[in-house]
């Protein structure tokens, strides 16, 4: 297995920005400032809200067009502003490491394959997915939810990933 940089790539800033702003997701849902005692993940920072702190549910779809491996579905941001992710070659610490599917991707955006990390480094497990040359890219998605969590694309030292 070849030791793979990657890249991970948290929810666009213009999308964070334009539902922040407009309290409106891509889909036209009305978003409202929600709180409760548990933490969420934030698809902006990759960090999870406190307890209580007002957070946006928001319907996403991670792909640039319709279609039928276009999943959309609900994510989390801050209600604040906060910083997107910036660490985009680690794997994001307050994310799960485990119970996680990697669900792989190829240039016409259509599934090519999935992975449950289960006891397996996740690493690992990106490093295999992204190999496999069929793979032009890969999701993180929450294992019992399926909510979309990031991208992760190859990354060459100083590389850019596609978007």
């Amino acid at each position: 297995m070849t030791n793979h940089r990657f890249r991970v790539s948290p929810l666009p800033p213009d999308i964070v920005r334009q539902a922040r702003r407009s309290r409106t997701d891509a889909f036209g849902n009305d978003l409202v400032e929600r709180r409760d005692d548990d933490r969420h993940q934030c698809r902006s920072c990759l960090r999870l809200t406190e307890p209580g702190e007002p957070y946006l549910a928001l319907a996403h779809r991670p792909f640039p067009t319709a279609h039928p491996f276009a999943e959309t579905g609900p994510i989390y941001v801050h209600a604040r502003a906060c910083a997107p992710y910036s660490d985009s070659h680690e794997y994001p610490a307050k994310f799960p490491r485990q119970e996680v599917v990697l669900r792989a991707y190829g240039s016409n955006d259509e599934i090519t394959d999935a992975r449950f990390v289960g006891e397996r480094r996740v690493e690992e497990v990106i490093g295999e997915l992204l190999d496999d040359g069929r793979n032009a890219y890969l999701h993180a998605r929450n294992s019992t939810y399926g909510c979309f969590m990031f991208r992760i694309d190859r990354a060459a030292d100083g590389a850019e990933p596609a978007r």
